[in-house]
């Protein structure tokens, strides 16, 4: 931050009015006007910024919080406040009405040479705003995104307004950012300089060279986390808009910038006169071809290609002139040749033109007329996906009066129930059950982009805390006396899934839980996870907690109410501990949960009298059951146990595996 002096040779050199300097002045005294949350589907949170030492908020861990680290590690911004004072916008909306409202801005940032607001959103959320408000937001030529009403409020201060779209974050950068936040936060120097020297000499000496080549040369004499140290402090240059350090074997290693442009240079100029061995015949248009085989492929139903595949092997033996006797006729079998050929030419790949295709034969053009089918759509999604959940017959029933009505032809109830199965089952749980009974029909995530959540790169990167209340009922081992059930709290790290630490009480989730079960990490691994991902409880939200986060410099983020696959490194957890653990001690609810006739419900069981006492206290079963056996034991989708994954991947060679 800018101290007293600093600032007002600032404020002289840009030679901002007093107008102006009075608006600066308040965003920077003042305190963030209202506490982010992130509503139903964001993850908001709080950044410890080391530049501002103090916590920033974010609204979204996908848009405001790429922000925030590119403020945060940009050497052309002085200072940056999340949530200024509010300021008027006056713009005319869709219709032409004159419209003025009190805005608050995302952030107010000070730059070397400029100073304003900035509001940070999605692409998305664009679009949709420039149709709903077309003079508020407008995309220019160039794709980049503008708010007329605000710069005209900053450009009477001598201020700017800018908008921040999510096309302009670099993944790759925040990646590695996210991953060397625990070295750019640290002192470097304390290095050895002959360390330092020696490792830039091997750099120097062979330009270009690997990380993952770089850490096995190494390994016997350098810790990785000097190799890495070197990079955030710049002393080896990696071009990190570019390249993911947690991909080393593709991280190319340069003593500096201008070698690094040298070694470019250098290999375009082997590339312009080297043997190009790509596939010859492949262009752009034979991409589009292929991507129609695809299409056919991915269309066709199990049956579909069993045909195909008894078609293909007659085809192949008839192409290779075989004498083998066929069943098939002759006709049939040049037919098939024919379309073979056929489906060569067109898209490359013959064998989609054997494809039975058994979906598309027969008439299917639909009996009912026009209006029949418009009333059958519009009974399904608005009368029978309705919160009133009415049943298929009854809905039927309706549309059946009201074709009558209209003398017309109605669908029958088979006709109706398949329009019912059609629907897309997320959409039609969420109208009839809404939004949490829907939330487990959501899509699921086929494919990894950039956007997609992640559960780190490292150990200690991601930490995941949740409670949960266990399925047992304790008594006193002295006095036989009901104790009720404990509460379990555990701190997952997400990269390897194991766990970091844990606490048992019988006090419910309060702060207290939440600071034992960091003091708990810290005395078993001398050290705190970079972010914590937390749910939106009160217990997350005490002063005394965020105080400690912000005191060692740990990012907080609250993922969205009812949406437990953001939780579900500890949720599957629990599932597990109970139904491997804790439902094989005696005094567990198990059998409370079938409420057979024979017991009692849950309001009324206390534990028998005869319990046997004898045993290990409950602590000391719960460190045995979370340490050593379920993260010693080898996951199916790892390949390894989270102990050894987690032990792997701090030594850096294999960080990538």
């Amino acid at each position: 931050m800018l101290n007293d002096a600093d600032y007002i040779d600032w404020c002289l050199q840009l030679g901002l009015a007093e107008a102006t300097r009075t608006t600066i002045a308040s965003a920077r005294s003042r305190n963030p006007t209202r506490r982010v949350g992130g509503g139903r589907q964001n993850v908001s949170g709080r950044y410890p910024s080391r530049k501002m030492g103090v916590t920033i908020q974010f609204e979204s861990h996908r848009v405001e919080l790429p922000f925030v680290y590119e403020m945060e590690h940009d050497p052309a911004v002085l200072e940056y406040y999340d949530q200024p004072p509010s300021i008027p916008l006056a713009y005319p909306t869709a219709s032409g009405r004159r419209l003025s409202v009190m805005h608050t801005p995302d952030y107010f940032v000070l730059r070397h040479d400029s100073v304003g607001w900035v509001e940070c959103k999605t692409e998305g959320d664009l679009e949709k705003l420039a149709i709903k408000s077309p003079h508020r937001y407008v995309r220019e030529d160039a794709g980049n995104w503008r708010c007329p009403p605000g710069e005209a409020h900053a450009s009477a201060l001598g201020l700017d307004y800018r908008v921040w779209s999510s096309n302009k974050v670099n993944w790759n950068l925040q990646r590695n950012l996210q991953f060397l936040d625990d070295y750019l936060r640290c002192d470097s120097g304390n290095t050895a300089e002959s360390i330092n020297a020696a490792v830039k000499t091997m750099i120097e000496a062979e330009p270009g060279m690997t990380l993952s080549d770089l850490l096995v040369k190494v390994h016997s004499v350098v810790e990785p986390d000097v190799i890495y140290s070197l990079i955030a402090s710049g002393d080896v240059y990696v071009n990190l808009s570019k390249v993911v350090l947690a991909e080393p074997a593709h991280v190319r290693l340069f003593a500096n910038a201008r070698a690094a442009a040298e070694y470019r240079d250098t290999s375009r100029e082997l590339e312009g006169v080297g043997d190009c061995r790509g596939i010859s015949g492949l262009t752009a248009e034979a991409s589009g071809e292929r991507s129609e085989a695809f299409r056919l492929l991915a269309m066709a139903s199990e049956r579909d290609l069993a045909v195909a595949n008894r078609r293909f092997a007659i085809v192949t033996d008839r192409l290779e002139r075989s004498t083998e006797p066929c069943l098939t006729p002759e006709r049939t079998v040049r037919r098939w040749i024919a379309k073979y050929r056929t489906a060569e030419c067109l898209h490359g790949n013959g064998y989609v033109g054997l494809l039975a295709k058994a979906s598309e034969q027969g008439n299917r053009t639909s009996r009912l007329s026009e209006e029949s089918r418009n009333l059958l759509v519009q009974f399904v999604e608005n009368d029978y996906e309705d919160l009133r959940q009415k049943t298929k017959l009854a809905s039927w029933a309706a549309l059946k009066r009201k074709c009558d009505e209209r003398g017309i032809v109605a669908p029958t109830y088979v006709t109706f129930c398949t329009a019912v199965r059609e629907r897309p089952t997320f959409l039609q749980t969420l109208k009839r059950q809404g939004r949490r009974a829907s939330y487990t029909h959501s899509s699921f995530y086929f494919e990894l982009e950039p956007t997609t959540p992640r559960h780190g790169d490292r150990p200690f990167e991601i930490g995941h805390i949740d409670h949960t209340e266990l399925d047992v009922e304790v008594v006193c081992s002295h006095t036989g006396r009901p104790l009720g059930r404990p509460w379990l709290t555990v701190l997952i790290d997400a990269f390897s899934r194991r766990c970091l630490a844990f606490y048992l009480t019988f006090d419910e989730p309060s702060y207290r839980s939440c600071m034992m079960i960091l003091r708990d990490c810290v005395r078993r691994h001398s050290r705190l996870p970079q972010t914590l991902v937390l749910d939106g409880g009160p217990e997350f939200q005490s002063t005394y907690f965020e105080t400690l986060l912000a005191r060692y410099e740990c990012t907080k983020k609250v993922r969205p109410p009812a949406q437990a696959r953001f939780g579900s490194v500890c949720e599957r957890l629990f599932g597990t501990t109970n139904s491997q653990f804790i439902h094989n001690l005696r005094g567990n609810r198990r059998p409370l949960h079938r409420r057979p006739r024979g017991i009692a419900s849950l309001g009324h069981h206390h534990p028998p009298a005869d319990l046997d006492h004898q045993g290990p206290p409950v602590g000391r079963v719960r460190s045995l059951a979370l340490v050593k056996p379920s993260f010693c034991r080898e996951r199916d989708t790892q390949g390894h146990s989270p102990l050894d994954r987690h032990r792997t991947a701090r030594q850096g060679p294999d960080l990538n595996q």
